[in-house]
């Protein structure tokens, strides 16, 4: 649900795909979602900073790439992170309080 509604406004700057593994997502399946990212990386043998897919270790990728860019898209406003929400309250109540705001079609 975080993917499909609130990454296009809230970070969870603190939640690495390994989070996952064992509350919403296989290994397998946080494995691939973060392998569809790319992370910079390095410096390689020549000095380099490189591009490398995403693996269970990184932490999830922020929507913006600063606050003022944040504000700008969201009216001024600066949407909160959520990853400390999410794990003090072991991702239940922001479940129910999503499901909710946006119910499943029957």
């Amino acid at each position: 649900m975080y993917r499909e509604v609130c990454a296009a406004c809230h970070s969870l700057d603190r939640i690495a795909w390994r989070n996952l593994v064992g509350v919403s997502h296989t290994a397998d399946e946080a494995r691939a979602m973060a392998e569809e990212v790319e992370y910079t990386d390095g410096p390689n043998a020549e000095g380099e900073m490189f591009q490398r897919p995403g693996k269970l270790a990184d932490y999830m990728p922020a929507p913006y790439p600063n606050e003022e860019a944040a504000r700008s898209s969201n009216g001024g406003a600066y949407p909160p992170d959520l990853s400390l929400i999410i794990k003090a309250r072991h991702g239940g109540a922001v479940s129910a309080r999503m499901s909710r705001r946006f119910p499943l079609p029957i």
